[in-house]
């Protein structure tokens, strides 16, 4: 099947934070100090040898059948003056995939712009956003096929596994480690976490602590209304134990993941967040299963996803500085 509106055929908007739904198509280019976007659809694709220990292979096999045909929405965000070459869709050593946020029950590629852009502005490589489908309307593991479908399109454009980097805030960091370990560890450039969610069966003390400072609630497989119920359980039914049981899968709680073999790694947190504990621990076991570069960062006072809040937060520069800084740093092999 071909996509025209992979290359060639692009949509450049103005991009600000206050950005709605895509303007008009006869709108075809608005240049801006702020950067460039283009808009893409990334097909449906086939799924290949799924891991041995995969628990969700039955369900991913039947997410892919029903997805065939389907596009997903995406953008590729690049900050500067220079528009996006339309005959050149890859332009680039490296390229970010970022998986966005939202507890897998809220969030855009609209709401995204701005963390695209500035993620794009500190590290000077393009920024693909990708719309994978929301709970409760989606289950769970149909992010996760969505984001195989990302992953499979940039190596589509060219990219190499080494050329990419991952990086992901809050429920997409863990969407990011669940498809590291879904794709069977590939060698990617590097892998950026932001707050990420890494277990969701957590009691560690944090989660009290800072229950009234951070932005976030706890996650309760057995609130109706909460955000875990909607991914994992269909609407009306009761909670099976099966569904309990799978809370520990290392895909929905990483931090029980055999983490070796990671990309250079940067993790950041905010001693005000209710995950605090667990992104610690995470790492902790991360750099005790890695040679690798696994850096951790924590920014005092600062609370759930702060580096993207449209605020200026007290260390929110300098967190995203050092995303810049990090990549910068493993490019030139210092």
């Amino acid at each position: 099947m071909t996509h025209q509106n992979d290359v060639g055929v692009q949509l450049f908007v103005k991009l600000s934070s206050s950005d709605g739904p895509w303007p008009a198509l006869n709108a075809s280019l608005q240049k801006v100090p702020q950067g460039f976007a283009s808009r893409l659809a990334i097909p449906a694709y086939p799924l290949g040898p799924l891991p041995p220990s995969c628990v969700w292979a039955a369900e991913l096999r039947e997410v892919a059948r029903i997805s065939e045909g389907r596009e997903m929405h995406a953008e590729c965000i690049i900050a500067g003056d220079v528009p996006l070459d339309s005959t050149d869709e890859r332009r680039g050593p490296k390229v970010i995939l970022h998986f966005h946020g939202g507890a897998y029950v809220t969030g855009t590629v609209e709401q995204y712009r701005p963390v695209h852009l500035l993620l794009s502005r500190y590290s000077g490589l393009r920024v693909y956003g990708f719309a994978y489908r929301l709970a409760p309307h989606s289950l769970y593991p149909t992010q996760l096929y969505d984001a195989y479908c990302a992953f499979s399109h940039l190596l589509a454009l060219g990219y190499k596994e080494h050329e990419i980097v991952f990086t992901g805030d809050s429920a997409g960091g863990n969407l990011a480690l669940a498809l590291w370990q879904f794709l069977q560890k590939p060698q990617l450039f590097a892998m950026i976490l932001v707050s990420p969610r890494v277990d969701i069966a957590s009691s560690r003390r944090s989660w009290s602590v800072n229950a009234g400072v951070d932005i976030i609630h706890g996650y309760n497989i057995h609130d109706a209304d909460g955000p875990l119920r909607k991914l994992l359980v269909p609407q009306g039914r009761p909670v099976e134990q099966r569904v309990v049981d799978l809370l520990e899968d290392p895909y929905l709680s990483p931090i029980n993941a055999d983490l070796s073999g990671l990309p250079p790694m940067l993790v950041q947190v905010a001693t005000a967040e209710v995950m605090f504990d667990d992104i610690a621990e995470f790492v902790r076991r991360a750099q005790a299963q890695n040679r690798t570069n696994i850096q951790y960062e924590v920014f005092d006072g600062g609370f759930h996803d702060f580096q993207f809040v449209p605020l200026l937060i007290p260390n929110s520069v300098e967190a995203r500085e050092n995303i810049g800084k990090f990549i910068h740093t493993l490019a030139n092999g210092s």
